[in-house]
Order: C-alpha cells, then sequence, then structure tokens
C-alpha cells in the first residue's frame, strides 16, 4: 500500500491549500461589503425584529437534535466508531449555529456576527475532518481536528478585532476555512476509495451550500423578485437543508469493502 506521504493525492490536496493560502494573502485585506448588516427583510414579526432571518434558522437546530440523539441510539447510524467525536461535533456546530445565527439576526452587529461564525466554522471543520477519517485515514482526521478548529476560531477572533479598528475587519483568514474544504472535498471524494457508501450526499450538500452562498449574495434581488422572500433566509434554508442531506447519508448508507457504485 502507498504511504500517504508519498501519495499524490495527499500531494495534490497540499498544494491546493498552499495557493490558496498564497492567493488569500496576496489579496489581504479581504473585507466584507460596506453594506453587509443591511438585509433585504427587515420586517418584525411577532415582536421579534428581522423575523424571517432568525426563524429561517430553524432547520439547524432540527437537524442537529436529529443528529445527536441518531448517534445516541448508536443503531440507527453506520458510522466510524473511532471518529464519534467528530460526528457530534458537527451535529452540536449546527444546533450552535442556529443560537449564534439567530442571535445575530436579533441585533446584526460585529461581535454578534464572531459569535455566530465561531460555531459555524467548527460545524465546517468538524464536516471536513469526518470526509478525512472517511476516505482518507481516521488518524489523519482526528489529529487535524483540533488545530484546524483553533484556526478557524482564531481567524473569526481575527477578523472582529481588525474590524473594531478599521470597521471592515480582514476575513484573508476565515475564507480559507470555507474555500479550502469546498474544493478538497469533491476531490478527496472523487480520488479516495469510499469506506461507506451513499458518500455522494456530501456532494449533494456541498451544492445545496454553494446554492445558499449564491442566494445569499442576491439578498435584494430575491427579495424583490419573490414579493418578500429574502436571498438570505434561502440561504438558511439551504445550508440547513445541506445539513439534513448529510444526516441522510449517515442514515441510508452501509460499509462497504469494494469501490463506491
Amino acid at each position: 500500500m502507498t504511504r500517504i506521504k508519498d501519495d499524490y493525492r495527499i500531494w495534490l490536496l497540499l498544494t491546493i491549500t498552499v495557493i490558496m493560502a498564497a492567493l488569500a494573502l496576496y489579496f489581504a485585506p479581504i473585507k466584507q461589503s460596506s453594506n453587509f448588516y443591511d438585509y433585504a427583510d427587515q420586517r418584525t414579526l411577532l415582536g421579534i425584529p428581522h423575523f424571517w432571518n432568525v426563524a429561517s434558522n430553524i432547520p439547524f437546530l432540527v437537524v442537529g437534535l436529529l443528529g445527536i440523539w441518531r448517534l445516541k441510539a448508536r443503531t440507527t447510524f453506520i458510522i466510524d466508531p473511532t471518529c464519534y467525536r467528530l460526528y457530534l461535533f458537527f451535529f452540536g456546530g449546527l444546533i450552535a449555529t442556529f443560537l449564534g445565527s439567530s442571535n445575530y439576526h436579533l441585533e446584526p452587529n460585529a461581535f454578534t456576527l464572531m459569535l455566530d461564525r465561531i460555531p459555524l466554522s467548527v460545524t465546517f471543520v468538524a464536516l471536513y475532518c469526518i470526509v478525512l477519517s472517511e476516505y482518507i485515514s481516521p488518524t489523519v482526521g482526528q489529529r487535524l481536528f483540533v488545530p484546524v478548529t483553533l484556526y478557524g476560531a482564531l481567524s473569526v477572533v481575527y477578523w472582529y478585532i481588525s474590524d473594531t479598528i478599521t470597521s471592515r475587519g480582514d476575513m484573508s483568514a476565515y475564507v480559507l476555512v470555507q474555500v479550502v474544504p469546498i474544493i478538497h472535498l469533491p476531490i478527496i471524494i472523487g480520488l479516495f476509495r469510499a469506506r461507506y457508501s451513499h458518500g455522494r450526499y456530501y456532494l449533494y450538500a456541498l451544492l445545496a451550500y454553494i446554492i445558499a452562498k449564491w442566494a445569499e449574495s442576491n439578498d435584494d434581488t430575491l427579495y424583490t423578485a419573490l414579493g418578500g422572500v429574502s436571498g438570505h433566509s434561502i440561504k438558511h434554508l439551504l445550508a440547513g437543508f445541506g445539513g439534513y442531506l448529510i444526516y441522510l447519508g449517515f442514515k441510508k448508507r452501509s460499509k462497504i469493502t469494494g469501490p463506491e457504485c
């Protein structure tokens, strides 16, 4: 068997990471738009400001609770037992994302956004490390989880501190937390042999998230075109649906010994 350090596929992933890091440094500082907090849907319902941007986070809570309940049952998911902690962090991260994003949209500002982005980064990293564990090596996935999670959290804190100084903080470090996994995941799933069936559900979830990011960037346009349904609310719903697709993949899959069909 080819050793991991001699595997061209590993070198490809490392090369992509280095290139993306270099690009982030080159284009730094990367700043969010000056009107980032001015969401299209400003309506207050039931005494809750920005109601739909808050309520549309509910799928994160539902999927997170459902996933943890299934994990605790231990008989309804086919998972790698050595990576149990990573699955808990993924579903727990969805619950934390619900709390963070809901709190942020009640009062959008830099501090609440920081509290929103930290659990989101943890969720991203947990999913990334799950895929690394299942397709490459459980040891690699578990060893990377803590340092990459720490990097993700610190990248958000760095953005917040720089934002308090310049009013438009530098997102270059934080961007890597999302961009690198988005590029890596289809490559890993395409080049490495699956240990479990239904790995395509990771790709379905990734596609849902990419569309969600598109909806977010077209917040006002969709709000006008759809008669009051904002792009940001759609983003939450699609991202939550992506979490559900991953849950569904865990629920349906089985362990395989040959290449996945």
